[in-house]
């Protein structure tokens, strides 16, 4: 054959070749940029290295033709094949959401490139798990799938395969677990205004509210668990959606309630802990989880109040572990201030006290911080007055006599600051004893007479001669007839029995019955 007929020849099969023809060549150089192929024609096929990095000389692939040069040489594509051979696969697996299998072949600041049948596709990092590297087998489904005019450009994600297998895994859990099991779970999230989430077994997740984490007061999450830490919890509810489960820690303990039954009785000194100070009253925590409440007035004697953390006694009032109440006095555990005044201040002492307030017949008193004194209108004077008033004040401060206590006040008198008149009366005067004395007032019953002691004497009307008409201030003869430390009377008919008695004597010196009568009726 002449050349003229091999060029026409060659000439003819390179007319043969064309765009997006599949073609089959060995490869037989191989440079930094190029790939070169033998084709089976004179002129030899190239192949971007980077689309066969791991290419060897006599390796036999397949490509695409893309173009040619101005030479004349083809221009092949191994990706376009892969991508024309792949592309109803591919296409299929995204209309209908299948999962695929690929290989990472080199990590990028943005993601992966993963080998899918030997086609490069892309995973971006966002969709990817944690720490893959090159070389780790994969399972992912397209989410983006359109060619362009640089090729087919497929895009993956991880987490729907992931999202699914933990659905599997989620749904074997749940098929196991049952309410009161205990699980452990690692702790993934920590919300302080919530509560704990742990995963369970990978897959599961569990929600562990504030005031499950503890019998106890302390509801702050963080002073039980830490992000990545495992807790064993008790299994409380399971939702009808099966999403995540509510589980217990303090439940994975005793019930102290049950425990505080076995030891604390009504009527016990116990210590604790103050919690919490309100307006009210004290939270108070006797154990873990057993807390009790002090009402105000059960504090302190002298309005002292103790400071959340300090540690004290109390007596405990009311108990009911089945309803969790618990009632507490700590001032009942400390000395009673009127008991320790009195030591201080026995009977007979004198002290000053500032008057409260007025109730009927007695007066309250402030003497110390916690202490009040009483005083009663019989102590007031020896002469009782007719109102408290008369001699007390509110906010008036003076010095009285300690008596002793009553109940938990001490028992005070004016009285006993000054002499006894009675004590006087008793010792100056006796039964027979004329007196003269001034009326203090005159009554239908008699007339009241007074001594200069202030004592005062009744003298009955039965007492009174016929006609005789008292008044007030007037200064009157009487004889003491009844005399002792509670009663005085006096008598003023002896005056009448002595004139008898003179018209007796009279008689006797020459005057008779008659000549009497005789002088009265003017015979």
């Amino acid at each position: 054959m002449g050349e003229f007929e091999k060029l026409l020849e060659e000439g003819l099969e390179l007319k043969e070749l064309k765009r997006g023809e599949v073609i089959k060549g060995k490869v037989v150089k191989i440079d930094e940029r190029n790939i070169y192929v033998d084709v089976g024609y004179k002129v030899e096929g190239i192949i971007s290295r980077e689309e066969l990095p791991d290419a060897r000389v006599g390796d036999e692939i397949k490509a695409v033709v893309v173009r040619f040069t101005k030479g004349g040489s083809p221009l092949l594509s191994y990706r376009r094949y892969l991508e024309d051979k792949l592309t109803g696969f591919l296409k299929a697996c995204y209309e209908k959401g299948k999962f695929i299998t690929g290989t990472v072949v080199e990590k990028k600041d943005d993601g992966y490139v993963v080998d899918v049948s030997g086609l490069r596709v892309f995973l971006p990092m966002k969709e990817a798990i944690r720490n893959l590297r090159e070389g780790k087998k994969i399972v992912a489904k397209i989410t983006e799938f359109k060619r362009e005019e640089d090729g087919l450009k497929v895009v993956l994600s991880q987490k729907d395969y992931i999202k699914a297998q933990e659905e599997k895994k989620r749904a074997r859990l749940l098929s196991k677990i049952k309410v009161g099991d205990l699980v452990e779970g690692k702790v993934i999230k920590i919300d302080p205004e919530k509560g704990i989430t742990l995963l369970v077994g990978n897959a599961l997740r569990a929600f562990l509210p504030l005031e499950e984490l503890s019998w106890g007061r302390d509801r702050n999450p963080y002073n039980y668990a830490e992000i990545d830490e495992r807790l064993r919890v008790k299994v409380k509810r399971i939702p009808k959606d099966g999403q995540f489960i509510f589980v217990s820690l303090k439940e994975t303990k005793e019930n102290p309630w049950q425990k505080a039954q076995q030891s604390i009785q009504k009527g016990q000194v116990v210590n604790g802990r103050v919690l919490e100070v309100r307006e009210n009253g004290l939270i108070f925590e006797v154990m873990e989880g057993v807390e009790g409440f002090v009402p105000k007035d059960e504090i302190s004697y002298d309005g002292s109040i103790p400071k959340k953390g300090d540690r004290v006694s109390a007596q405990v009032l009311d108990f009911d572990p089945k309803r969790h109440k618990l009632v507490l006095s700590i001032k009942r555990t400390l000395p009673k201030p009127w008991e320790e005044f009195i030591k201080k201040y026995p009977a007979g002492s004198r002290v000053v006290g500032t008057v409260e307030k007025i109730e009927g017949a007695r007066a309250i008193v402030s003497l110390e911080q916690g202490v009040q004194g009483v005083i009663h209108r019989s102590d007031l004077a020896w002469i009782k007055p007719g109102r408290i008033e008369d001699v007390l004040k509110v906010g008036q401060s003076i010095e009285f006599a300690v008596l002793g206590l009553d109940g938990r006040f001490v028992k005070l008198g004016l009285k006993q600051l000054t002499d006894n008149p009675w004590e006087t009366v008793l010792k100056n005067y006796k039964v027979g004893d004329k007196v003269k004395l001034k009326v203090k007032s005159v009554h239908p019953f008699g007339a009241f007479l007074q001594f200069p002691e202030g004592i005062d004497g009744l003298l009955p009307i039965s007492e009174i001669p016929k006609g005789l008409k008292l008044q007030e201030g007037q200064e009157v003869e009487a004889r003491i007839i009844e005399l002792s430390q509670d009663k005085i009377t006096f008598s003023m008919k002896e005056k009448e029995e002595e004139k008898k008695e003179d018209i007796i004597t009279t008689s006797d010196k020459g005057f008779t019955l008659g000549d009497i009568l005789k002088k009265k009726m003017k015979i």
